[in-house]
C-alpha cells in the first residue's frame, strides 16, 4: 500500500520591477536630447543681465530635466563598459555630476533673478564647494567616459569624442572671447553623444 504525498508548494516567480535596458536607454536618449537642446537655448554668457534672455528659464529647466534623465538611464551603459574599470569610474562620476546639475539650475533659473549682483555672488560665495564638486565631476566623468570608449572600442569614435565635449568647453572657456563660446557647442556635443550611447545600448 502507498502512501499519497501531498504536493509541494509553489512559490510564485519575484517580479523584477527595475526598468528594462529598452526604458533605461530610452530615458539616456530623452535625457542626452534634452540636455542638448536645453544649452542651445542658453546664452552665451552669465552677465548681469543675462537672466533677462527670454530663454532663460527654459533653457535651464529643459537641461536641468535633461540631466536628471542621464543619470536615471546611465546604468544601461554599465554593461557595455563592464571590461573598462576606466569607464566605470568614469560613469559614476558623471552621474554624480548629473545629480547635481538640478540644484544649480534652480539658483539660476529662480534665485538669480530675484536678487542683484552682490546678492547673489554671496550666495554662489556660499555654494562655492557644491559647484566645484558638480563642475568638477562633469569635466572628469566625461573624459574617463571617452578614453575608456576609445580605447577599448566601446562606441563609434565620433560619439566617444562627443562625450567630452563638456570637458573641453569647460577648459577653453576662459581663453575664449565668451564663456559660451565654448562651454555651449561643448556641452550640446556631450548631449548628443550621451544620447547616441544610449541608442546604442538598446536591450543589452
Amino acid at each position: 500500500m502507498t502512501t499519497l504525498q501531498a504536493p509541494l508548494p509553489t512559490t510564485a516567480p519575484t517580479r523584477d520591477f527595475r526598468p528594462s535596458a529598452n526604458v533605461r536607454s530610452l530615458t539616456l536618449v530623452a535625457g542626452g536630447a534634452l540636455f542638448a537642446v536645453g544649452n542651445l537655448l542658453h546664452p552665451l554668457e552669465h552677465s548681469d543681465t543675462a537672466h533677462e534672455y527670454p530663454t532663460w528659464v527654459a533653457a535651464h529647466v529643459l537641461f536641468g530635466i535633461g540631466a536628471v534623465l542621464i543619470a536615471a538611464g546611465m546604468t544601461v551603459l554599465t554593461r557595455r563598459f563592464a571590461a573598462s574599470r576606466t569607464g566605470l569610474v568614469g560613469l559614476g562620476i558623471t552621474w554624480l555630476g548629473m545629480v547635481l546639475i538640478p540644484g544649480g539650475v534652480v539658483m539660476e533659473a529662480w534665485v538669480r533673478p530675484l536678487m542683484d549682483h552682490h546678492g547673489f555672488a554671496a550666495v554662489e560665495e556660499a555654494s562655492l564647494a557644491y559647484t566645484m564638486l558638480a563642475g568638477t565631476s562633469n569635466l572628469v566623468g566625461p573624459a574617463l567616459i571617452a578614453i575608456a570608449a576609445i580605447r577599448h572600442r566601446l562606441l563609434p569614435l565620433w560619439a566617444a569624442l562627443a562625450i567630452p565635449g563638456i570637458t573641453v568647453g569647460a577648459l577653453l572657456y576662459p581663453v575664449l572671447p565668451k564663456e559660451g563660446y565654448g562651454i555651449i557647442p561643448g556641452t550640446v556635443l556631450f548631449g548628443i553623444g550621451i544620447a547616441a550611447a544610449g541608442w546604442l545600448s538598446r536591450s543589452e
